[in-house]
């Protein structure tokens, strides 16, 4: 198995496997680990995917060595994965342990984050949210504060926690203000093509 020495690591319990991608928030005594996904040889990945769900610490040698952990880890969910010599596991949070006020937007590199953000917030919170409406929320979101970006590895990541009181006043005014309009779905009598009477 041959990995370019391009690939940062994730080290715990004497092993250390390589990061695919990995989202965390710095504190003043570590980092909070809020997504990672991991590869190498299925001992290493692993011993670090063991160790790190049970709550313990994990060295991550990005361009400083950082020592993190799981940011409740009893919370995280992980898939494994096996091609050939290489296994693959992911760490997230589980959906059910998601709420408006905590939950994740995950996208790689090249991904727009914009309707990744709006299906979120649509799923997590009992205000009806249109699609066309995405630009705007994640606008909103982005100035209000109710998503912080992470620092990351492989991908971009935001910490959200949206006020759903705040969102529907902020919403109501866009609506009055013009900002927003509510599109009206086609009838399907509309578009049929009726004849001409003679």
């Amino acid at each position: 198995m041959t990995i370019p020495a391009s690939f940062p690591t994730v080290s715990a319990g004497g092993f250390s496997a390589y990061i695919d991608f990995l989202a965390y928030e710095p504190t003043g005594w570590g980092a909070l680990i809020h997504a990672l996904s991991l590869f190498g040889h299925k001992t290493a990945v692993e011993a670090v995917r063991v160790r790190l769900r049970a709550g313990e610490t994990a060295t991550v040698a990005t361009p400083e060595d950082l020592t993190a952990h799981l940011v409740l880890p009893e919370t995280f969910v992980s898939r494994t994965r096996r091609t050939g010599e290489v296994t693959h596991a992911t760490l997230l949070r589980e959906p059910r342990s998601l709420t408006a006020q905590s939950f994740l937007v995950l996208v790689r590199d090249d991904e727009d984050p914009t309707a990744r953000f709006h299906r979120v917030c649509d799923g997590l919170i009992t205000t009806p949210l249109h699609p066309t409406w995405a630009p705007w929320l994640w606008q909103w979101a982005t100035q209000s504060g109710a998503l912080q970006a992470l620092q990351s590895v492989g991908c971009r990541a935001w910490r959200g926690c949206v006020d759903e009181v705040q969102l529907e006043k902020v919403l109501s005014s866009a609506l009055a203000n013009g900002l927003l309009c509510i599109p009206s779905a086609a009838s399907p009598e509309r578009e049929l093509s009726l004849p001409t009477p003679r």
